[in-house]
């Protein structure tokens, strides 16, 4: 901290000319350094490619939030006909589609704030002398963004 702030890019990643010859199309990912002065890399032999269509995952985090429940309770309500399996199938496919039109129209922004919060604590990073009251802050915050 202050003048005796000292601050390295030790994450690395080395390798040989044969191994680039090897895997020419290797790239490195640097992850953030949240709770810790460390960032994990990810070494990756080959680009990552994306299906067209994103994957849907449920946050956990919806679980106790009204509008989802009552999404989950209308869809679960609706008459539906088929097997039980096709039944099963077709209100989990209509739950998907509600939540991702609900999470895209902007209901839940705590992605969206955990990315800005992330941007703000790099910034005041890369400026010296680092504000470390501003960052401790920040993190509460962060934290707290990622158990909302």
């Amino acid at each position: 901290m202050g003048e005796a702030c000292i601050r390295e890019r030790l994450d690395r990643a080395l390798c040989s000319q044969s191994w680039i010859d090897t895997y020419p199309e290797t790239l490195v990912k640097h992850f953030t350094d949240q709770g810790s002065d460390h960032r994990a890399l990810l070494l990756a032999d080959k680009p990552y490619n994306r299906s067209s269509r994103p994957l849907f995952r449920f946050d956990a985090r919806w679980a106790d939030n009204p509008e989802v429940r009552a999404m989950v309770q209308y869809v679960w309500q609706e008459e539906m006909q088929g097997t039980p399996m096709f039944r099963l199938w077709e209100r989990l496919k209509k739950l998907r589609h509600l939540l991702y039109d609900w999470r895209r129209a902007g209901t839940t922004n705590s992605l969206r704030n955990i990315k800005t919060l992330q941007t703000q604590i790099d910034g005041i990073k890369s400026i010296h002398p680092v504000d470390w009251d501003a960052i401790r802050r920040l993190e509460t915050e962060l934290s707290r963004q990622w158990e909302a």
